[in-house]
């Protein structure tokens, strides 16, 4: 698999909700960061989908660019309610994914989760 096919194939997975079609892609030493989260290994990463499941949704690749080891993807994450811009980049060491850094606004998700808390 080429490394674009490799984050295709986790952004399918991803957006089908399929947790166990994500894992056998990403390294076990893989570093997740994002605005919501942070995980510094694969089964850290794959606890915090497992607590925290992604919808099943749509999604519309705007760019993806690739070079030696990393692949950077701009896409629409298309939720029933709304549609998240998002960037992400992909390092990938042999033929799995070992790093991910994710970029979106957060407006939406931090009102989901903190919306609770008086200030």
């Amino acid at each position: 698999m080429t490394k674009q096919q490799i984050v295709r194939k986790y952004l399918s997975c991803f957006c089908n909700g399929d947790i166990k079609g994500i894992e056998p892609l990403l390294a076990t030493n893989l570093i997740f960061r994002g605005p919501l989260y942070s995980f510094d290994s694969r089964e850290a990463y794959l606890a915090g989908l497992r607590n925290d499941p992604p919808e099943k949704c749509g999604y519309d690749i705007l760019s993806i660019t690739g070079n030696k080891d990393s692949v950077a993807v701009f896409y629409d994450y298309q939720k029933p309610d709304r549609v998240i811009r998002i960037a992400q980049l992909f390092r990938i060491q042999n033929q799995k994914i070992s790093e991910t850094i994710v970029i979106f606004d957060t407006s939406p998700s931090r009102e989901k989760y903190f919306n609770k808390v008086q200030i």
